[in-house]
């Protein structure tokens, strides 16, 4: 198979061959990252450790995401690429206050999967020492995730469907909070917390709240 000469640029399929196999090094990177923080926390796992986890040498996580704060980073994005990914695989209804329901199931639907859930508590939890470096991967994830719930909110009072009497930050606010302690709650001690059961209830408390 030809390869070019040297100093040629690589051809048009070799580039995707590599750029394939730098997608699927990394998936796999990300993946034991998640699992290694949900089992051990932040301190617990070294940049070395995911990638032997990973199956590949000590040192390609490093070369990947240069750094620990690099690699929590990817990990967070990783972690909210699946939560869309679950959100769209069960085909959400139009934005507003259907899509704000949908979100909360989603959302609370733990079990689906657990390493990411406790990874992802995990890195907020060692977010609120003073001098954390992951304080701002985790502020940026609070501050996309309000966003996120606001802007629904918005769409359900302009459609008519939300009280136009509210205020949606503050609500958007409450809602995230909720949503993150029952998934504490429930990663916390699972055979206490009918985590199905919360999620239903929360959907019901929303529309009595904050629905017209």
């Amino acid at each position: 198979m030809a390869t070019g000469r040297p100093g040629e640029a690589p051809a048009p399929q070799q580039r995707r061959r590599q750029a394939d196999r730098r997608e699927a090094a990394e998936r796999r990177l990300l993946d034991a990252a998640i699992r290694l923080i949900a089992e051990r926390g932040i301190k617990g796992t070294t940049l070395g450790d995911v990638g032997e986890t990973a199956g590949y040498s000590r040192g390609l996580t490093a070369h990947h995401y240069k750094t620990k704060e690099g690699l929590v980073r990817a990990v967070v994005d990783e972690i909210q690429r699946r939560f869309r990914a679950r959100l769209r695989a069960t085909n959400p209804p139009a934005d507003g206050l259907p899509r704000l329901l949908a979100d909360i199931a989603v959302y609370l639907n733990v079990s689906v999967d657990v390493a990411a859930a406790r990874a992802l508590y995990l890195i907020q939890k060692e977010a609120l020492t003073q001098q954390s470096e992951f304080r701002g991967v985790v502020r940026k994830t609070n501050r996309l995730a309000i966003e996120g719930l606001e802007k629904q909110i918005r769409i359900g009072m302009a459609a008519g469907d939300i009280r136009s009497d509210i205020d949606p930050t503050t609500e958007a606010t409450l809602l995230l909070a909720a949503l993150r302690g029952a998934r504490a709650q429930w990663l916390l001690a699972p055979d206490d917390v009918d985590i199905a059961a919360v999620a239903a209830e929360l959907i019901e408390h929303v529309k009595r709240t904050i629905a017209t």
